[in-house]
């Protein structure tokens, strides 16, 4: 008959084999919810992932009764982080937990999976149970951030790093499809910078690329984080906007305008000119019924501020 040990190389092997399936950390983070407090029935625990693209380290999942001096292990104090070892606490008195294993991956630390009261020592069983947990932890937390980057390469724009056109057009039939279920509304900005063309026969490739790529800046830090910008090709961009009226898009399209005819773009030194933008609105349900007609419409009323005069903004007609 097989015991508790083998019983818990069994699940590791079972938790292994899901982690490998994941595409999301949230996907990560419900296998081991499951398989943890089974593993490490006897102690408590905690993970914690360094954030990306930051230092700051935090604890993303727990499992048992976990000290109440337990905190997460810091990067500029904890041999873990820092070094990349695993520490116990038998060996010394600034550890966050029993037994503390760093998860890594090609670049170095991402990571701990900290085991255990501090004021105890773990098991020899508990501690190989640990570092192998680890490895799989860090195979698949590597994994899912890799395939994450590379998706992003496939929809950012490189020069202004904006979504490009792919991805506005998945984005576009996800928000659509929500907005029918939901009952709410979605509104389209499409933005095209003024006399653009005479700006870079005039000053270069170089300085226009330096004008979107700041406009671009702008839009970005002017709309909210669940609204998409996207560059939509050359001098265009489009904006997708969650909820909200269509007042609400004229209002935040005016609220563009201001902001980037305010700019003062420099290149060499020297002053561009000024910066003006042409803006079309449109939305769902109000204006189109699908995503290519609400950008259409959107491309219309554009079209409309640019014959009436340019650097102003244009609703969409119904």
């Amino acid at each position: 008959m097989a015991g508790p040990h083998t019983h818990k190389l069994t699940l590791l092997s079972g938790m292994a084999m899901l982690l490998q399936s994941c595409s999301r950390e949230t996907e990560l983070y419900d296998v081991i919810y499951w398989y943890l407090p089974k593993i490490f029935s006897h102690v408590s625990g905690r993970i914690c992932l360094q954030e990306k693209n930051k230092h700051t380290v935090l604890p993303v999942f727990e499992w048992g009764k976990p000290s109440q001096t337990a905190v997460a292990p810091k990067p500029l104090k904890c041999e873990v982080l820092g070094k990349g070892l695993p520490v116990s606490s038998r060996k010394t008195s600034l550890a966050c937990c029993a037994y503390c294993v760093p998860l890594k991956d090609k670049d170095g630390v991402i990571g701990a999976l900290c085991v255990g009261n501090p004021q105890f020592s773990l098991s020899e069983q508990y501690r190989k149970l640990a570092l192998i947990t680890a490895e799989y932890l860090s195979l698949s937390v590597s994994n899912i951030r890799l395939n994450h980057q590379l998706y992003e390469l496939t929809i950012r724009d490189p020069l202004t790093g904006l979504y490009n056109r792919r991805y506005m057009d998945e984005i576009l039939e996800k928000e659509f499809q929500r907005a029918r279920r939901a009952g709410t509304a979605l509104g389209g900005i499409m933005v095209d910078l003024d006399h653009f063309k005479i700006l870079n026969d005039t000053l270069g490739h170089d300085a226009g690329d330096q004008v979107l790529k700041t406009v671009a800046h702008t839009l970005i830090h002017a709309t909210r984080t669940q609204d998409a910008v996207c560059r939509f090709g050359g001098e265009e961009f489009f904006i997708l906007m969650t909820g909200g009226t269509i007042n609400d898009y004229l209002t935040r399209a005016g609220d563009l305008n201001t902001q980037i005819s305010a700019l003062d773009i420099l290149w060499q030194g020297v002053s561009v000119g000024p910066i003006t933008v042409s803006l079309g609105v449109a939305g769902f349900p109000v204006h189109a019924n699908t995503p290519e007609i609400l950008v259409h419409k959107a491309d219309q009323a554009l079209y409309r501020a640019k014959k009436q005069g340019r650097n102003q903004v244009v609703c969409a007609q119904l």
